[in-house]
């Protein structure tokens, strides 16, 4: 009987330890599969979306038509206004001319023509139908 009683409290010892191995076990492996799993979402956070992207080219695009034309004897500003549109169906982006990144764009491009104090207000003024959302948006582009 005593053997039975010492295989019984045998296996009793082996199955707790096996138990508390386990969970240590699994302790781990969530602790270790919590920071991988937040290390495997850091770097997509570094790399930019396909809408940042899209945004990007958007801006790019504006602040080099805008330089382009800003340096052009072209003084049609309803042209450019077209232009622009065409640019912004491009990259499917609605309602561009209520988008503050399309002025900053615009002070971007003006910026980037180096035009002169004179030209700079005039197309300020023009370009943001003299709505002051619109003129600081053109001023906070320039100024970047």
């Amino acid at each position: 009987m005593s053997k039975f009683l010492f295989s019984i409290a045998f296996l009793s010892a082996v199955t707790l330890l096996a138990a508390c191995s386990i969970s240590t076990s699994s302790e781990s492996s969530s602790r270790s599969s919590g920071s991988i799993s937040d290390s495997a979402s850091s770097p997509s956070s570094l790399v930019p979306s396909s809408k940042d992207k899209k945004q990007s080219g958007f801006a790019n695009d504006i602040r080099d038509y805008t330089a382009e034309f800003a340096k052009s004897s072209d003084t049609n500003i309803e042209a450019f206004r077209v232009k622009l549109g065409k640019i912004a169906s491009k990259y499917g982006v609605t309602q561009w001319d209520q988008d503050k990144s399309t002025y900053v764009a615009i002070g971007r491009g003006l910026r980037k023509a180096a035009v002169s104090k004179a030209e700079y207000d005039s197309f300020k003024s023009s370009l943001g139908d003299s709505q002051p959302w619109k003129m600081d948006a053109i001023e906070e582009g320039y100024k970047q």
